[in-house]
Order: C-alpha cells, then structure tokens, then sequence
C-alpha cells in the first residue's frame, strides 16, 4: 500500500487539467524532474513518499507530450476524481511498492526492473 501525500486543499480535475503547468506544480509542491529513460515509448512516472510527490518525464519530448503526461501523473498521484483516462495504447503500472523500496535516487532503475520483469 502506497503512502498518499495530502496536498492544502485537494485539486479538482479542472483545475489539475487547466492551471498553468508551472502553478499547478507549484501550488501542490510537485517536483517535476528529468528522467534518465529515454526509450521511445517510455512516458513518465509519478511516485509519491510521506513528503512530496515528484513526477519524473524524459526528455526530449513535446512541449504537448510533457504537459500531457505530467498533468495526468500530477493528477493520478493526488488521485484527483474524474481524471480521464489515457488512450489505450498507454499501460499504467503501479510500481509505488518497488518505489518506496528504492532509494529516491534509484527510482529509473527500479522502473526498469519491473519494465523488464526483474524484481
């Protein structure tokens, strides 16, 4: 079971879909980082820990591609009510568990442990 990060006042699905990007991460104290994945159909990854919920996207993408999938991980990590859902072509794992084991710092790896079945 993951732990859940609380942030002021729960976003609505509005506001995580509207809000100038910058604002929505600074306003739920998001720490939007950089991954170092960079294989074509990899999209990001939120994790969460007791104190902060950093969202981690590979570079060298759209601006659209970013926006898109860090709104969706922001919104998905507050478990934000009627978030749309991702076209099907995208697989959503949850891998909070594996996360939580990992040193922060071990998050990609960790991810490609359980993206190559390796556990």
């Amino acid at each position: 079971m993951g732990i859940t990060v609380s942030p002021p006042v729960k976003p609505s699905v509005d506001y995580v879909m509207d809000a100038p990007l910058q604002q929505l991460v600074d306003e739920l104290h998001v720490i939007l980082d950089e991954s170092s994945i960079t294989e074509a159909g990899f999209t990001g990854y939120a994790y969460v820990t007791s104190d902060r919920v950093v969202v981690s996207l590979p570079p060298n993408r759209s601006e659209l591609e970013h926006d898109c999938m860090a709104r969706y991980l922001i919104g998905s990590a507050f478990k934000v009510d009627g978030l749309p859902p991702l076209p099907d072509m995208f697989q959503i794992t949850d891998m909070t568990a594996d996360v939580n084991r990992a040193h922060p710092s071990q998050a990609d790896e960790a991810l490609r442990r359980v993206r190559g079945g390796v556990a």
